[in-house]
């Protein structure tokens, strides 16, 4: 029996080749914003600390990770979010159904991690940053610069200080407003750098605005399948696959977006790297990762499954030659790849995560400064999530960059929504589909030895200091 789980479940997923979760205008929803919870407090999640979540059941979480004086931390924007990609009617070779609405449902966690900030000279003037990281055991190490000087970086995996959440409810949206600063963080060179790391960068802050809506609708159309499944020398096989007509279901959609104002106030710029020159890099790691459920069938089979009908999780991003993508095979490009658009999407083929966008300005000592993006290449990476879960997928290097000054201001913000809580229609099970259900069941080995892992991409996270007497 639990063969069949894993067939039945690897067909629905593998023999899907159009759109399987279509969800038609919720013009008719009912705002329902009353049901979305806030949770703060310490986190395990992303190499842990402190958070900010706002939450929807176990379908939909967005906020802040961020470190803290006995965790220091990067500072993590992420969604946690259900994806629902099809549902099966399944029936024996007599007519006799196995199991009807069976769900096929993933969790894909999205992450925007906000990690160095760099010093570097434009020596060609393209305004981008024009260097390659060192990789060695899934952590990135050295800098290699490649047309341009580097000079020193500031480490984002601090301590950051949190003020008091402000919190608003209007006719549409609840919202959530907090700042994260860190003060006198230290410089380090990078690549060839031989200068004066002396002093120290007075301020960083960023103040982000969590936005949140969760309405209630009744026209979402999911694709349905039959599926007959016949058995020769106790092994089951597909008989036959058919599309039925789409199932027109209940459910709720959680949207949200969170903007946030960057301030990197005092860099100390080296001697010799002087305007129109002298720019600062904010290196971005942009996370996918998928989990699947053990109760739904392999780990394993589910990620391959659901990779061959490239629901896995992509970037794409425009650039001056055209739109291009990138995912945990691409691995690290020869050169930057310069942004001619000011936004990252991220999706599979037919369902989208979410949208990393930015304004093309930033405001340095008071004057507007264009903002250049680049993206550098994309890497396999493992992370635990909330509550322990594990989660494999990809990160992208990306950056933006800005004109040196004593007071750089920026907003970047993230943006996706999430449809959740699917009420699909549903009969009391046959013996047959309740010992299908028992024996999906399963913990795996890969999943077992994925819990606890933390993947750190730029280095082994050092150790938390003694606590205070």
């Amino acid at each position: 029996m639990r063969a069949l789980a894993i067939l039945i479940v690897s067909l629905l997923v593998a023999s899907v080749g159009a759109i399987l979760f279509t969800p038609t205008p919720a013009r008719a929803g009912t705002l329902i914003n009353e049901q979305l919870e806030e949770s703060v407090g310490p986190t395990a999640a992303l190499g842990g600390g402190d958070s900010v979540f706002v939450r929807f059941g176990a379908d939909a979480a967005f906020g802040v990770v961020y470190g803290t004086e006995a965790n220091p931390n990067h500072i993590y924007v992420v969604a946690i979010k259900a994806r629902y990609l099809g549902v099966g009617q399944v029936y024996d070779q007599l007519g006799n159904r196995l199991q009807e609405n069976r769900p096929i449902k993933i969790y894909t966690l999205y992450a925007m991690r906000l990690d160095n900030l760099v010093e570097f000279e434009d020596q060609d003037g393209n305004g981008l940053a024009d260097y390659q990281r060192g990789v060695s055991d899934g952590n990135f190490t050295t800098y290699t610069p490649l047309a341009d000087n580097l000079y020193k970086r500031v480490r984002l995996d601090t301590a950051w200080n949190r003020n008091a959440i402000e919190r608003s409810n209007g006719t549409e949206w609840r919202s959530w407003t907090f700042s994260l600063e860190a003060t006198n963080l230290s410089y380090e060179a990078v690549a060839n750098y031989t200068g004066s790391v002396a002093g120290v960068l007075p301020l960083v802050r960023f103040t982000f605005h969590l936005n949140a809506s969760l309405e209630q609708v009744d026209d979402v159309n999911v694709t349905n399948w039959r599926i007959t499944v016949g058995q020769v020398a106790g092994r089951y096989f597909v008989a036959d696959a058919s599309r039925l007509g789409n199932l027109t279901v209940s459910g709720k959609v959680v949207r949200y977006d969170l903007k946030w104002d960057q301030l990197i106030q005092g860099w100390t710029f080296a001697q010799g790297n002087a305007p129109p020159r002298q720019r600062l890099l904010l290196e971005l790691g942009a996370i996918v990762g998928n989990f699947i459920p053990a109760a739904l069938f392999d780990a394993w089979l589910n990620i391959r499954a659901v990779a061959r009908i490239g629901e896995a999780g992509t970037v794409s991003y425009d650039t001056p030659t055209g739109v291009e993508t990138a995912n945990d095979t691409t691995g690290q490009y020869g050169r930057p790849v310069p942004l001619r658009s000011p936004y990252l999407d991220f999706g599979g083929n037919w369902t989208r995560i979410g949208r990393f966008l930015w304004v093309a300005d930033s405001t340095v000592d008071g004057a507007t400064e264009p903002v250049y993006g680049q993206v550098l290449g994309g890497f396999r990476f493992v992370a635990v999530g909330e509550a322990g879960n594990a989660f494999a997928g990809f990160l992208l290097l990306a950056g933006l960059t800005f004109a040196g000054g004593s007071r750089i201001e920026h907003d970047p913000s993230v943006v996706a929504d999430v449809q959740a809580d699917l009420q699909l229609p549903s009969e009391l099970p046959t013996d047959a589909a309740r010992a299908l259900l028992v024996a999906t069941v399963v913990v795996v080995v890969l999943v077992v030895a994925l819990l606890g892992v933390v993947w750190f991409l730029t280095r082994r996270k050092r150790a938390p200091p003694p606590p205070k007497a």
